[in-house]
């Protein structure tokens, strides 16, 4: 239940249009403005020449926001570096209004590109193997928690867990609601 290291991932629509290259001018403009609430951001980084990377990265002290291409899935990632007070409940809570928060801001971008989002899917991901092995029981285990973020944010919805990472890999799973919510808007 210390899990503090763990990041979401909104996925984006592929339509083949897509760059992150195109958005390095965006984050920077970001750092600049200090756009992002109670993060210190520090870095661009363009790792889009490597297959299933990053993307291009946006460093803060916090946590890394990603324009990820893992697994030929493109999405937003944002990756928790620092502790978070609160609960493991909780601190989903944050780290997931955090990456719903960029995303919006993503698409509010100063060089007329929009991004795609799929609005009722993200993907969890531990990333720290010293708390949440994985193992049977821990994927059982933060799929009960984030059930009772949802829960708690998402009442009348429903959803079903998918795509579980396999045992040599980090401890990940996705998160797809059955209805029409679109979580980029809260509803």
């Amino acid at each position: 239940m210390d899990l503090q290291k763990f990041g979401v991932k909104l996925f984006f629509n592929t339509n083949g249009s897509y760059s992150s290259k195109d958005f390095v001018p965006v984050f920077h403009n970001w750092i600049q403005n200090k756009v992002i609430d109670d993060h210190l951001l520090i870095d661009v980084t363009d790792y889009s020449h490597i297959p299933d990377g990053p993307g291009v990265m946006l460093i803060a002290h916090e946590g890394n926001f990603s324009l990820d291409q893992e697994s030929q899935q493109p999405g937003i990632m944002y990756m928790r570096k620092t502790e978070i007070a609160g609960s493991f409940t909780e601190r989903f809570s944050t780290v997931l209004s955090t990456v719903i928060k960029v995303a919006n801001r993503l698409n509010d971008n100063n060089i007329s590109k929009q991004v795609d989002f799929i609005p009722n899917s993200f993907r969890f991901i531990a990333n720290d193997r010293l708390y949440a092995e994985n193992t049977a029981d821990n994927q059982d285990f933060y799929k009960r928690e984030i059930q009772k973020a949802l829960d708690g944010k998402y009442s009348d919805s429903q959803f079903e867990f998918g795509d579980v990472s396999d045992e040599n890999e980090r401890l990940a799973f996705t998160v797809n609601f059955s209805n029409d919510i679109d979580i980029l808007e809260g509803k």
